[in-house]
């Protein structure tokens, strides 16, 4: 059983130093970025920590990154991996295979990179790959162990295509009980360059007045040549919302100075059931007086009209009092009803 250790975010961003400390050993930088042209050379360097109690020989490879699986975790590629064009292992240089480090010890460890003159513009991915047991020995699956990762993302000059599609923005729920919305944010590469997607994630309320401004992306994590990833933002608020909301997202990705964007809308509802029950108890009620007064003063106009007339002269004083309670009950009715039917049909 290998135990891999890498990061959890393909982000080409963030130092993943958490889950290097429990593997027993620090890279610094975790992330190399760089924009190269065919023919370049280039010299890296990176600090390797022992934070072990014990003296540890690490093994050094190096390998590509093919892919990434859904929540950013990159796909390293295999012997036996089919080529995806955006590979750069072949070019790295090590300067050592292993290094010995004492318990607490930082050593530096040296590269190059050195682009072919045929190099396909757009990004290409790799990683130095760090380990207690010899490649060979890791890859017959024989041995128990960890590695670590220094990400390395190069882009290549030349025609590089930079496109983003934003293919699903959704709410896990279209009618919510309160404001505790989680949003879906599916995001396709079709270019042939890594993109940063993020921006602004605009929520408004049915009378179109701005209720919140969220941050998509905000780590900058990066979707992959083509390839899909996923994203999830949350909108949390203690305060009470009602009626149909409405959230924009807009998004850039690129280089300063040719930025491109991606937007997309999707609507849903809060509905609380602490405002949506009693205002429905209330109209139950109206209702139901409303109903029984009718089907009385049916039967009392049908007995008064059946009556003789000297009877229906003397009651006519009190039967006159009856309608004027129940049109008001009826007029109180209607109206709460139609306040209902507005609100849903202005939302």
């Amino acid at each position: 059983i290998l135990l891999v250790v890498s990061f959890c975010f393909f982000s080409f961003g963030v130092n993943n130093l958490f889950a290097q400390e429990k593997a027993g050993v620090g890279i610094k930088p975790a992330v190399i970025e760089d924009k190269l042209a065919p023919k370049d050379v280039r010299t890296y360097t990176m600090q390797l920590t022992n934070l072990s109690g014990v003296d540890q020989i690490f093994y050094l490879s190096k390998r590509d990154i093919i892919d990434v699986e859904p929540g950013g975790v990159p796909v390293f590629a295999k012997s036996n991996s089919k080529l995806s064009g955006y590979e750069l292992s072949d070019w790295i240089k090590l300067d050592r295979e292993s290094i010995s480090i004492q318990a607490g010890k930082e050593e530096t460890i040296t590269f190059s990179l050195e682009v072919p003159e045929g190099a396909s513009p757009g990004g290409h991915f790799g990683a130095v790959i760090v380990s207690v047991e010899p490649p060979e020995i890791r890859t017959s699956g024989a041995s128990i162990g960890y590695e670590v990762a220094n990400i390395v993302s190069i882009r290549i000059a030349g025609d590089a295509l930079e496109n983003g599609q934003i293919r699903q923005f959704s709410t896990d729920k279209f009618i919510n009980s309160g404001i505790n919305i989680d949003f879906l944010v599916r995001i396709e590469n079709e270019g042939n360059t890594l993109i940063k997607p993020s921006g602004p994630l605009e929520i408004t309320n049915m009378f179109g007045k701005r209720v919140a401004m969220l941050q998509f992306n905000e780590d900058l994590s990066g979707v992959f040549p083509k390839a899909t990833e996923n994203f999830q933002i949350s909108w949390n608020d203690s305060g009470t919302g009602f009626g149909r909301y409405e959230a924009i997202l807009s998004a850039v990705y690129g280089d300063d100075g040719r930025k491109s964007t991606m937007s997309s809308t999707v609507s849903f509802w809060v509905l609380p059931i602490n405002i949506i029950g009693p205002a429905l108890g209330v109209l139950l009620v109206l209702f139901v007086i409303v109903y029984f007064g009718v089907r009385l003063y049916i039967k009392r106009t049908v007995t008064i009209m059946t009556a003789g007339t000297t009877r229906r002269l003397v009651r006519s004083r009190q039967q006159n009092q009856f309608p004027v309670f129940l049109v008001f009950m009826s007029m109180l009715g209607i109206t709460a009803l139609l306040l209902i039917v507005l609100l849903l049909l202005f939302s």
